[in-house]
């Protein structure tokens, strides 16, 4: 015995709220009276006593109100049944772009699948199947079920994506299933990967079953398609570099054919060893626009051989300094001159207003931080003692540089950064929203020399030393001078107009401040549909585009993946890992408790007892009016 809805417990204080008001009808009220002779012929027993005793009505109307209470608690009792139970089965399927590869004109998906339509045949009837597919990220397709011909029905409507595959996390979330179930499941791996290449446990191991397809290794692929142009050259400058590797172990023949805005610019045909890359190199286009790749080989796989990069057009940048020093103007004046698309406004500190700059303009704070907001990407060189975005705790000199973050895009492929050129630097406590790009050490620790980030939507960078008369222009400084530079790159928004260049797999967040009510999302399938989320999962090889009715935006998803390119998957060791062969183990009876609820028929007893308390009224209105 138990209840299931404990919240109905207060509801027992009515049969408090009931006897008040019993208790309420017998008070009398005291009433002064001249005489009491009227009251002498009355007989003794004829006069109702003031001690309150319970009637039939009044015992009811309680046992009604405990039955309306109960039905509300949902009172059940335990009941033990026997029941009937099979085997349970876990289907991991591999839907990697490698599985689109062609065995005898006969995909490797295919050939899983049908590998999988012989496991669903073997199912006894009271098995359980649950089904997980997995390309980027795993996802469950059917849970635990008994209705085999869903799972097949969702196991036919899968397609390979154009993706990498996380075929380790699905398998994982395969165990996942198989322990919060607290049952035994057998887990189906169906993929092309061979067993050794996956880095599990010898307990995973012992209850995988394991589906292994594909054999050939005839394939060539491009593995990069990369278009070299700063922010301050033209199209015209800009160099694209290509590489194909060839992964059969034979030579293959291909034609390489490059279009810019769908016109041919390059063909070549050419023969490539086995196991071997060759580069391609094409500049001096005559305009901007998508440059799309295509390799025209026999091959297997088919996903690899097409690529799209772009070829920008300079766009004039606005560099605002904000600065007291008349020789760093003098400094960028000069270098103004020499990049092309780049333009110098100079404003002293006391003129300076948030309202002067866009959202297209880089603004350099020099010896000064303003208490607003910026609404552009900035640049803050030796901010002062007193300020409101970095924190200065004191002013050191003659520090040396302990480390850098050669990885972030300002400092890559930047050498001898230990040569920067600095005497005095002031000490800046990080703030929570920045990563140090460059960092010395004093008694006060590890310090950061230069400091990058992102707050309210715009980039900043931050160099706590501070720029003497021509250190920028000074040929002894060009570690100095390619830093400055390379931070303007990365501060230089980019043009809203670009599509963004992002791998097959990966996930694009829209700006959290766009309008996107009534967006819609084209694919590279051309199926066109109404954006619901703020995401964009690029599962396909090609561009997608968001429409909306203020905000533009054009995506390039491309397959670099040597993994999914590489499909002969050479097996490494020959000794493969043991796995299960799925023995079956009979039906299991099992016996459970299981709660049967019984409010439903005190409600029913409630209904009935309300109807005898009415029968038992009208029988007693008649005789009180004789009494």
């Amino acid at each position: 015995m138990g209840i299931l809805n404990p919240a109905a417990l207060p509801f027992v204080s009515l049969l408090g709220v009931l006897l008040l008001i019993y208790l309420r009808q017998r008070t009398r009220t005291r009433i002064e009276v001249p005489s009491l002779l009227f009251w002498t012929d009355v007989p003794e027993d004829r006069v109702r006593s003031r001690r309150f005793r319970p009637d039939l009505l009044f015992l009811l109307q309680i046992l009604l109100l405990l039955l309306l209470i109960g039905g509300l608690l949902h009172p059940y009792w335990s009941r033990t049944v026997t029941e009937t139970r099979g085997d349970r089965q876990i289907l991991v399927f591999d839907l990697s772009a490698s599985m689109q590869a062609r065995e005898s004109g006969v995909r490797r998906f295919d050939l899983a699948l049908d590998q999988a339509r012989d496991v669903l045949h073997d199912l006894a009837p009271l098995d359980e199947v649950m089904l997980i597919g997995i390309a980027a990220r795993p996802q469950v397709i059917s849970g635990f079920t008994t209705d085999h011909r869903l799972v097949l029905h969702r196991l036919e409507s899968l397609r390979p994506q154009d993706t990498g595959t996380q075929l380790e996390l699905g398998i994982e979330l395969a165990l996942v299933q198989r322990d919060r179930a607290g049952r035994q499941a057998q887990i189906h791996v169906f993929t092309d990967l061979p067993a050794n290449q996956l880095s599990l446990s010898e307990t995973p191991q012992q209850v995988l079953t394991y589906h292994r397809v594909g054999e050939t290794d005839d394939n060539m692929a491009l593995a990069s398609v990369h278009v070299y142009q700063n922010p301050f050259q033209d199209y015209s400058q800009a160099q694209a570099y290509i590489l194909v590797r060839n992964y059969a172990n034979r030579t293959k023949t291909a034609t390489l054919r490059v279009e810019l805005n769908g016109q041919a610019v390059f063909q070549e045909a050419f023969s490539l060893s086995a196991n071997n890359t060759r580069s391609f190199s094409l500049g001096g286009f005559t305009g901007p626009g998508q440059l799309a790749v295509h390799l025209e080989s026999e091959d297997a796989l088919a996903v690899d051989n097409h690529a799209l990069n772009w070829v920008a057009e300079r766009r004039s940048t606005q560099l605002v300094l904000v600065s007291p020093a008349a020789h760093l103007h003098q400094e960028l004046q000069q270098l103004s001159r020499v990049l092309p698309g780049v333009t110098l406004r100079s404003t002293r500190p006391e003129d300076f207003s948030p309202t002067q700059v866009s959202e297209q303009d880089v603004v350099l704070f020099h010896q000064f931080v303003p208490d607003e907001a910026v609404p552009a990407n900035s640049l803050y060189i030796f901010p002062p003692v007193e300020n409101s975005l970095f924190p200065v705790l004191t002013e050191a000199a003659d520090l040396t540089i302990l480390d850098w973050n050669d990885e972030h895009e300002i400092l890559h492929n930047l050498q001898y950064v230990e040569a920067l050129p600095f005497k005095q630097a002031r000490i800046l406590a990080l703030p929570s929203w920045a990563q140090v790009l460059i960092s010395s050490k004093t008694s006060h620790g590890e310090i950061p020399l230069a400091l990058t980030g992102e707050r309210n939507g715009h980039r900043i960078v931050c160099l706590a030393f501070d720029l003497d008369t021509g250190n920028l222009t000074d040929s002894d400084n060009l570690t100095l001078l390619v830093l400055f530079l390379n931070a303007l790159r990365w501060l230089r928004p980019p043009n809203p107009l670009d599509p963004h260049l992002l791998p097959a797999g990966d996930v694009f967040f829209l700006p959290t401040d766009a309008p996107l009510d009534g967006a819609r999302l084209s694919t590279p399938q051309t199926e066109v549909q109404v954006l619901e989320a703020d995401t964009v999962p690029l599962d396909r090889v090609g561009v997608y585009r968001v429409e909306a009715a203020t905000y533009r935006a054009e995506l390039y998803a491309n397959l670099f993946d040597e993994a999914e390119s590489n499909i002969g998957r050479q097996i490494v060791d020959e000794t493969q890992p043991s796995v299960s062969s799925g023995v079956r183990t009979s039906p299991e009876a099992v016996q459970r408790e299981i709660p049967v609820e019984f409010g439903q028929s005190l409600y029913w007893l409630a209904a009935l007892l309300l109807f005898g308390e009415w029968l038992y009224a009208l029988w007693r209105s008649p005789l009180e009016g004789v009494s």
